[in-house]
């Protein structure tokens, strides 16, 4: 016996029931759907982008400072100073930086 409070089993309503896929002219079109070449398309908020975009110009200007540099070494301009090309010497520890460094130490040693 079959219990009638239940719905019908069915997995494929029919389109007379009032479920499922409406016809293909009734839907909207897909706005910005990839070509099939697999793009995408994303959205961020704008101080996300305007962040990435400061990142971007910072860098390009670095890189056009180096370019600078390296084309007038390679002009000839002059060997770079030697403060440039000495190693720079470690800096002298504060006694704050020791107490930073030894308390580290003890906590590594307590665990």
């Amino acid at each position: 016996m079959a219990d009638k409070t239940m719905p019908p089993n069915d997995p494929m309503p029919t389109d007379s029931a009032g479920t499922g896929m409406a016809p293909a002219e009734n839907m909207a079109p897909d706005a910005g759907a990839p070509a099939g070449d697999g793009s995408v398309m994303i959205s961020m908020p704008k101080v996300a982008f305007d962040a990435i975009h400061q990142l971007i110009v910072q860098l390009a200007s670095g890189v056009d400072s180096l370019s600078k540099n390296v084309n007038e070494q390679a002009a000839g301009a002059g060997e770079p100073p030697a403060a440039e090309m000495a190693p720079t010497a470690p800096q002298a520890s504060t006694p704050a930086d020791e107490d930073f460094l030894k308390g580290i130490a003890q906590e590594g040693s307590q665990r």
